[in-house]
């Protein structure tokens, strides 16, 4: 066999080697230099440098840089360069100190640069209702308490007055603003800081033809009117469940028959006449245990029903699920009992949602969201406030009269759920309320009021309805009717409904499952003074939550000793569970404020 020369491969090996070379060094040198890159939908310019001894080593995306970088979007630059543009870190102690960015991490749509120090600041793109959106957000470094980032309007942008105290960004034919984030107009600077570390700058959307206003049916106009209306609703039940109660089994007539009964002064009468049958079957579970008692059986049904729905929940967020939104006011579920890691994952979820990607069913979840974020978590940036908008357009889209005008009612798939409208229209008027736009809390009222119009001579309610030929609501007959008593749960109307409570502030997962009529707390010196509202010379019961091991317990102002036979007395009276953290409480009320304060070492 004949063999191949030798000095041939030789020279291929050599010229297999120097491509390889070549081809190192070119990788090498695309990371060097200055660089103009186009991410999502903003543009980004600076200069590139070689790695060096001690950085951090990363994934392709990652690019080190040198000097500063200016970044362009909407009409503006924002810059973080040392060019005395007002770029800087103002330090814990109040001074100011000037820090460029080390590297850049590149990830879909957006792009991170990170601070020797350990601040990051991230720029990113979406869009909502076809508009581009630019969000910015910042995690400082302990030692940094603001960025100020500086921006400045390009020559072909020229920024205006909106008349309502901020200003728009006209260019590329959009008006562009930054809403109410943190900013310092006269300088022309926004301020990242811990208590709002984002800001969002955006195209404002064309107004939509839609507008809550056409849809407001005439009783739900006037809050006083629609209070009116509400009444006459409740005091048309009350008559039927005064009928009913004798041989009642279900709970949420038995809740609603009391609930109602405080409101008018013949409590005592009302709990005498609930049946026997009633108070020793298995139907009774915590929800009625503030005003029938059995609380080590309520506290057992409560811990049960906890377990069950934290688990649902846990799982939902595991699988990154946005159906954990469809419970009615999970985050409120969670902030009362101090779950601060599914606040945080639930918050994730709603923060990478894309708008457009949103669904008309857990728009009702986005809009409790956002209302309760505000109550509890005030001072972070809520992560639902940029989904709004689109929540409402969903929901308008999906709104549908009938040729009276005095129904409206959201549709999903030319179907309506009337409990899913009765819990939508909640949301908009807690809404509209906290952010001072009556006509959604008008909107609300009106599916409230629509809902309450669909009751029958029986008390029921239909299962839901379809839209006919002739795009008039009718019943869908092929769904079991609900009972009034599950339409006033849901509505929870009242002082005295049952319901779980804030105590201090909501925080530290202290809280209670009460029928009380309002809970006040004062903390001082290591006591906890909680006073607790309700009709003179009645008795309620409450569970406290959350509840740390105590020295003593007052009531009247006065020490009172634990008792576990404490419900069968003509009095006050209390049990703890050090296990479960519980304070289980019977209070009869000779004054319309009693306190119970709890005494810690």
């Amino acid at each position: 066999m004949m063999k191949k020369p030798v000095f041939p491969r030789i020279i291929g090996l050599l010229f297999l080697y120097g491509a390889v070379f070549v081809a190192i060094v070119m990788i090498q040198f695309t990371k060097q230099g200055g660089f103009t890159r186009r991410i999502g939908d903003f543009v980004i310019t600076g200069q590139y440098r070689a790695p060096e001894a001690g950085d951090m080593p990363g994934s392709a995306n990652k690019y080190f840089l040198q000097g500063g970088i200016r970044i362009f979007f909407g009409g503006l630059e924002f810059s973080l360069t040392g060019d005395d543009d007002g770029f800087g870190f103002v330090k814990t102690g109040g001074e100011r100190d000037l820090v460029l960015p080390g590297a850049m991490v590149l990830s879909g749509e957006g792009v991170v640069f990170s601070f020797p120090g350990g601040t990051e600041l991230s720029f990113s793109t979406q869009y909502i209702k076809g508009k581009p959106e630019l969000r910015i957000s910042a995690r400082l470094d302990e030692e940094t308490e603001v960025l100020e980032l500086p921006y400045k309007p390009l020559k072909t942008s020229r920024i205006q007055d909106d008349g309502e105290g901020q200003f728009l960004v006209l260019a590329e034919g959009e008006n562009y603003t930054f809403g109410h984030s943190s900013l310092d107009n006269r300088r022309q600077v926004l301020l990242l800081n811990r208590d709002e570390p984002g800001i969002s700058y955006w195209a404002v959307p064309e107004k939509n033809a839609f507008g809550p206003e056409d849809f407001i049916i005439s009783q739900a106009r006037d809050k006083q009117e629609y209070e009116n209306a509400l009444n006459r609703w409740r005091e048309q039940n009350y008559s039927l469940w005064n009928r009913l109660i004798a041989n009642a089994s279900e709970e949420d007539l038995i809740i609603a028959y009391e609930a109602e009964s405080l409101r008018r002064g013949t409590y005592r009468l009302a709990q005498s006449a609930v049946p026997a049958a009633f108070l020793t079957g298995n139907q009774k579970t915590f929800r009625s245990s503030v005003f029938l008692g059995q609380m080590t059986a309520g506290l057992r049904s409560l811990s049960a029903f906890e377990r069950e729905k934290i688990g649902r929940l846990s799982r939902l967020l595991n699988e990154k699920s946005l159906d954990f939104l469809k419970e009615p006011n999970v985050f409120e579920f969670f902030a009362l009992r101090d779950y601060g890691a599914f606040i945080d994952d639930g918050a994730a979820l709603v923060s990478a949602l894309d708008p457009l990607t949103l669904t008309a069913d857990i728009s009702p979840g986005i809009i409790e969201g956002f209302v309760d974020w505000q109550i509890y978590r005030p001072r972070a940036d809520n992560p639902f406030a940029r989904l709004i908008d689109q929540a409402c357009f969903l929901i308008s889209e999906r709104m549908r009269r009938d040729a009276g005008g005095e129904l409206c009612l959201v549709f999903l798939e030319e179907a309506a759920d009337p409990l899913f409208n009765l819990r939508l229209g909640k949301a908009l008027v807690a809404y509209g309320e906290s952010a001072r736009e009556e006509p959604w809390a008008a909107l609300g009222r009106s599916l409230i009021l629509s809902v309450l119009s669909l009751e029958n001579a029986e008390g029921t309610f239909p299962g839901g309805l379809l839209l006919s030929e002739t795009g008039e609501p009718g019943e869908n007959g092929g769904l079991p009717r609900q009972s009034a008593a599950l339409i006033y749960r849901v509505l929870a109307p009242g002082d005295y409904f049952p319901r779980a409570a804030p105590v201090n502030a909501g925080t530290g997962g202290l809280w209670a499952w009460t029928a009380a009529s309002a809970l006040r707390v004062v903390q001082t010196n290591g006591i906890l003074d909680i006073a607790v509202s309700f009709p003179v010379g009645e008795t309620h019961y409450m569970i406290l939550r959350g509840v740390k091991p105590f020295a003593k317990i007052q009531l009247y102002d006065m020490d009172f000793r634990t008792d576990p036979q404490f419900e069968r007395y003509d009095s006050s009276g209390w049990v703890y569970s050090a296990q479960e953290q519980t304070l289980l409480l019977k209070m009869k009320h000779r004054s319309a404020v009693e306190h119970i304060r709890l005494f810690y070492l």
